[in-house]
């Protein structure tokens, strides 16, 4: 079983080990301040504040800091991850960045969402040049704990990063839309909650397992002068299509603006 060292263990890189974790991966997880990941100790894991260390002890390392801290921890860790595969969860950081500084590694980027902490996100990657098919099975396996790994054209990951990446707090917005809703029409609370949660889940299952499209979903539901039509003919009076439309769109358009700007300090550095 592979050693695997995640670097920066916050809610996300936390979320990783405990996955790999479950599944028997032998893990180290770093953190400055340790005291903050001692339930991971009591999970079997390593866990310490030496980034170098955990980096030389590892078969694989997963980078889980905030984009403007790649670069300072790539920089550390560099003499002690030759030939080995760092995958970066860090938004916006791309391929060519990572191996510029870090040229020794074999560079995967990833893009999860916040679902990661049950397992359930869809996992969008690319990887360098120098993956192999072999190795790049090892990192499906990897990834594939954590969720659905996908593999993407970089030049997709802005947008992925965008849709997937945010899209659980779009979704949240409309979840809590309609607990709201629930509690107008006069719902408890958890009822209402409930309700429009599983509703999301039972919509997805439509789609992935048993093959339909959202249009598809809303027609089975939908029936001549009946209670979901009267409220589909309300949600057509405000641009909600749009609304979320843009939202990805302008979320895209920051992500390249961190893209753009991580790369122009770099380039002044």
């Amino acid at each position: 079983m592979l050693r695997i060292a995640v670097i920066g263990a916050g809610t996300i890189g936390e979320a990783i080990a405990k996955a790999l974790l479950k599944s028997g991966y032998k893990v180290t997880a770093t953190r400055r301040r340790t005291k903050l990941i001692r339930n991971l100790e009591k999970l079997g894991a390593t866990i310490t504040s030496d980034n170098r260390k955990a980096a030389e002890e590892a078969d694989l390392i997963i980078v889980s800091v905030k984009p403007k801290d790649v670069k300072a921890v790539l920089k550390e860790i560099r003499s002690e991850v030759k030939g080995k595969v760092v995958i970066s969860v860090a938004a916006a950081i791309n391929l060519r960045y990572m191996k510029a500084v870090c040229p020794e590694a074999i560079m995967v980027r990833v893009m999860p969402n916040i679902a990661i902490l049950v397992q359930e996100s869809l996992i969008a990657y690319c990887t360098d040049s120098e993956v192999t098919p072999k190795t790049e099975e090892t990192i499906k396996e990897v990834l594939g704990v954590l969720g659905k790994p996908v593999k993407v054209e970089e030049f997709q990951m802005d947008a992925i990063t965008a849709l997937n990446g945010c899209a659980p707090a779009y979704l949240s917005v409309i979840i809590e839309a309609l607990t709201y809703a629930g509690l107008e029409v006069g719902l408890p609370r958890t009822l209402a909650l409930l309700s429009a949660a599983q509703s999301m889940i039972g919509t997805g299952k439509l789609i992935l397992e048993a093959g339909k499209n959202p249009l598809q979903i809303r027609d089975m539901v939908t029936t001549p002068g009946g209670i979901t039509v009267r409220g589909l003919l309300e949600l057509e009076s405000v641009p909600i299509r749009y609304a979320i439309m843009k939202a990805v769109k302008k979320a895209m358009l920051r992500s390249k603006e961190i893209s753009e700007t991580i790369r122009e300090e770099r380039n002044e550095g």
